[in-house]
Parts: C-alpha cells; sequence; structure tokens
C-alpha cells in the first residue's frame, strides 16, 4: 500500500533541527510492507500545507504528517487539514480536559487550549491526551497527523500506526522487504549478480543506501519466495563480506560477537588517532569486551608505551610491518586479551613516501599463538576516509576471524602481510 509523508516546520527548512523522524518513518513503514513514494518537507505556511494535503490526499491511501501541532501561534496543522479536507475545527472534550489537569499546562491554559481543536471526526492516538496526534479515517483514507517531537513521533509511529495500518490494509499483496549490509564489497558487484533476476522479474526491486564504508542493499518484493530466493542466493554469493541480514552495522555485529564468544580486544592506534576505539566503545554493553587502548602517535610513545623497537622504527621507518607488528605484541604484552591491535599509518594529507604513499595503512593483530601484519592502500581517500577505513577494516578482520578463519582475512585494499610467532 502506497502513501507519502508530509514534514512540517520552518525549523526543519532553515536547517536548525535535523529531521531524525524521516529515518524513523521510512524504515518503520518499509519494514511494513508499506511503500512511501512522496516525502515532502514544508514550512509553517496555511496555504502551502493545505495545498500539499489536498494533492497528496487524492494520490495515497494514506499520509502520515508531522509537526505543528503545538499552542503556539505558529503552530497551524490541525487548522490546516481541517480546511484542507473542508472540517470544522471542534474542541475535543477528553482532550482538552486532560489539558486542564495537567501541571505541564498549569499556567498556560489559554494558550494550550489550542491544541484540543481538531478536525471534526479526528480521534486521539496516545492514551496520554495531553501528546499530540490523531488519526482522521477520511473516505477510505487514513491521514495519521503526528507530532514533531521525535520520541512521541516514533512512538505513535510504531505504537499506534503501524497497527492501525496493518489492521486497514492486511498483509496480502504488500511488498516484503530485507535489508542486509555488507563490507569489502562494491556495489556494482552487487548490481551485476543481481541483475539476472531484475531482468527476468519485475517484482524485484533493489536499493543502494549510501552507509559508507558498508554498503546496504534493500531487497524488496511482493513474492516471499522469490525474496527468499535472493537472499539465500546472495549469501552464497557474498557471505564472507555480510555483516548482517537486519541492518545491522558492522561495529553492532562486533560487539555482538565479542560479547557472545567471551572475548576481550585492546588497541593502539596511530593514524586513526582513536577512532577504533571511539566505535568499539560506541555500543551498549561494550565494557564486556574492550579491555583499554593506547593512542600512540608519536614515535616516542611507541617505544615508550607499546615496546617498539627503536632499531625497527629508524630501518623500516614508523609505518611499516614491524612497527606494526610491534605494536600489536606491545599491547598484548601490557594486558592479557584474546586480540591485540596496532595501526601505523599515512591519513594524510602529508606524509607518506615513495614506498608508503598517503592512504598506506598497517594494521598488526595479535591472536592466538601469533601476530600478523597486513598492509592496505586506502588510496586517493580524504584524511578522515582512510582512518574510517582503517577502523572499519580492523572490526571486520575480528568478525571474520571470530565467525571463520584466519584464511577469511583477504581484502579488496590489502597489499600483502608479514607475521612472526609468539
Amino acid at each position: 500500500m502506497k502513501g507519502a509523508l508530509i514534514f512540517i516546520g520552518d525549523e526543519l527548512i532553515s536547517g536548525l533541527v535535523v529531521n531524525t523522524n524521516v529515518i524513523v518513518a521510512t524504515r518503520q513503514l518499509s519494514s511494513h510492507g508499506f511503500q512511501v513514494r512522496e516525502i515532502v518537507t514544508i514550512p509553517d505556511d496555511l496555504s502551502l500545507v493545505k495545498s500539499y494535503l489536498k494533492d497528496l490526499y487524492v494520490k495515497y491511501s494514506f499520509l502520515v504528517l508531522s509537526g505543528g501541532l503545538g499552542p503556539t501561534d505558529d503552530d497551524l496543522t490541525n487548522q490546516a487539514v481541517a480546511e484542507a479536507l473542508g472540517l470544522n475545527l471542534v474542541e475535543n472534550q477528553e482532550v482538552s480536559k486532560a489539558i486542564k489537569d495537567s501541571k505541564e499546562y498549569a499556567s498556560s491554559q489559554e494558550i494550550a487550549k489550542k491544541m484540543s481543536l481538531l478536525p471534526e471526526g479526528a480521534v486521539p492516538l496516545a492514551d496520554n491526551l495531553t501528546m499530540a496526534g490523531y488519526l482522521l479515517d477520511f473516505k477510505e483514507k487514513l491521514i495519521f497527523v503526528l507530532p514533531g517531537v521525535p520520541h512521541q513521533f516514533e512512538y505513535l509511529l510504531t505504537q499506534k500506526v503501524l497497527p492501525l495500518l496493518s489492521q486497514r490494509f492486511k498483509a496480502e499483496g504488500l511488498e516484503l522487504s530485507k535489508s542486509l549490509r555488507f563490507f569489502d564489497l562494491n556495489e556494482t558487484d552487487l548490481n551485476l549478480f543481481l541483475k539476472s533476476y531484475t531482468l527476468n522479474t519485475q517484482d524485484l526491486k533493489i536499493g543502494y543506501y549510501p552507509l559508507w564504508p558498508e554498503v546496504k542493499l534493500v531487497v524488496r518484493s511482493k513474492n516471499q519466495g522469490l525474496l527468499s530466493e535472493v537472499i539465500s542466493e546472495l549469501k552464497k554469493k557474498f557471505g564472507v563480506s555480510l555483516v548482517s541480514e537486519e541492518d545491522r552495522s558492522l561495529v553492532e555485529v562486533v560487539g555482538d560477537l565479542l560479547i557472545e564468544r567471551g572475548k576481550k580486544v585492546a588497541v593502539a592506534e596511530s593514524c586513526t588517532g582513536g577512532m577504533l576505539a571511539s566505535l568499539l566503545t560506541s555500543v551498549a554493553g561494550s565494557s564486556n569486551y574492550f579491555e583499554r587502548g593506547w593512542v600512540t602517535y608519536s614515535p616516542e610513545s611507541k617505544m615508550e608505551l607499546l615496546g617498539v623497537k627503536k632499531e625497527h622504527i629508524e630501518q623500516f621507518g614508523v609505518v611499516s610491518y614491524q612497527v606494526a607488528l610491534d605494536m600489536a605484541e606491545g599491547v598484548r604484552r601490557q594486558v592479557k586479551v584474546d586480540f591485540a591491535i596496532g595501526i601505523t599509518g599515512y591519513a594524510g594529507p602529508g606524509g607518506g613516501t615513495p614506498e608508503n604513499p598517503v592512504g598506506t595503512v598497517y594494521i598488526g593483530l595479535a591472536y592466538q599463538n601469533k601476530v600478523k601484519a597486513f598492509r592496505f592502500g586506502f588510496y586517493g581517500l580524504e584524511r578522515r576516509e582512510v582512518q574510517l577505513m582503517s577502523s572499519y577494516t580492523t572490526l571486520d578482520m575480528l568478525r571474520r576471524l571470530i565467525l571463520y578463519d584466519e584464511s577469511f582475512l583477504r581484502y579488496r585494499f590489502a597489499l600483502g602481510v608479514e607475521e612472526r610467532s609468539c
């Protein structure tokens, strides 16, 4: 079933507020089989809201509006909805009583009363009637008018709007979707593989979404069998690069794997400047697996804190296999963990040598009874992109080691590997 989203507010147009509601709405609606065909963002302008509402109401089975439901002068959504649909604004007695009894509006009763003036036929959605938001079931169309406050919007969308939509529009014939995330895989590789399916049927839609350095693929179809077949073939072809079948990030997946397997990790970073540690600890529960980290940016700090050999720096350079190996070994000497990591490289824009140009990164990894260092060439990227690719590649190395074994540590941008026994 197809619908449209209308987001209302001067703050959204001016960029003063980031519209997180659009992300929540599109993800939730599409995951439940409802197609969003148009998304409109407009200011607090009565005539504009009326104009877009009239146009979109005719075209779609459902609409979701957000914003403009408060008590201030610029909150005009209720009036716009009523005028656009030729309805009267009437006082909802239950909402009016809830506002009167609320401590929140104890000193602003006269202004707050505006929130109880709803288009006739409007049914409040929230159990707490001081929370704005209602449904208009109007001429076989469902119009949901929700508050712009993000936590209220998400609550009403997931707890009220989706059940009501599912009740009205049964699952038969609804489009099903699956979101997958990959790492170290090009969109073009996926596109070439899926082309045979899309050429042979119109009942399969493919979407690629920028979550760099990950690739998010959304596969949609009304045919459950076809959808399952495509997912199965994708797993066979690109299984090692498949991070998640549930639209979960590499950071989340690695965190869960470390917890599930009872593994711990410690890191020493140079060119990434603490980014890897930040990613590892961005997930709830990270204290179960993240032991500690060092940012050893200077040669002196590498030698003093990690025991990197001075002769290795002098002979091979601070960006080298030998230094990455020393860093990883140094971390493991300092603390007993399952995975000890050392990263050194040239993130740019300055630095680099003919042997190791900007974008060259060495990732040292100590595990079991060995230490390996991998050389990567993240060339042509900006400084932060090099740091992000280095951090995500390290996370993915942990994922592959846990799920598979070291023979799967093969990457597009890998240029070589050296190893030491311990």
